[in-house]
């Protein structure tokens, strides 16, 4: 609530002494405070192998947002997003577990893609 107020003070007495300044100071002004936000994209590579999956989704929906907008862009990574949940369920898997000796504790050692139904 305060920083909301203080947004609501500082847009309400400050922005008037910002429309004398050119449209470039401004933009500059949104960039140097954007540049934290880059971080993430220095990140692609960790992203990609991590899972391929959701690097393609966050890839997607940054192309998206780029060309057609944030509005447009969003509803694109959400579409994109339902679209690959719902094939990824559709795949099938076997797990296969390894257990610790003299424990209950099981981990998972690797992922099996079935190919066909008779594997199981």
């Amino acid at each position: 609530m305060v920083s909301a107020m203080l947004v609501l003070v500082t847009v309400y007495f400050i922005a008037p002494l910002f429309e004398a300044l050119p449209l470039c100071v401004l933009a500059s002004v949104v960039v140097v405070a954007c540049i934290p936000l880059f971080v993430h994209y220095v990140m692609w590579r960790t992203y990609w192998r991590t899972d391929r999956y959701d690097f393609s989704i966050w890839l997607v929906s940054f192309g998206g947002t780029i060309v057609a907008g944030v509005d447009y862009g969003m509803v694109i990574g959400v579409a994109f997003s339902v679209v690959v949940v719902h094939f990824r369920m559709q795949v099938k898997s076997a797990v296969w577990f390894a257990f610790v000796s003299s424990s209950t504790v099981s981990y998972r050692t690797f992922q099996i893609p079935l190919t066909c139904c008779d594997c199981i």
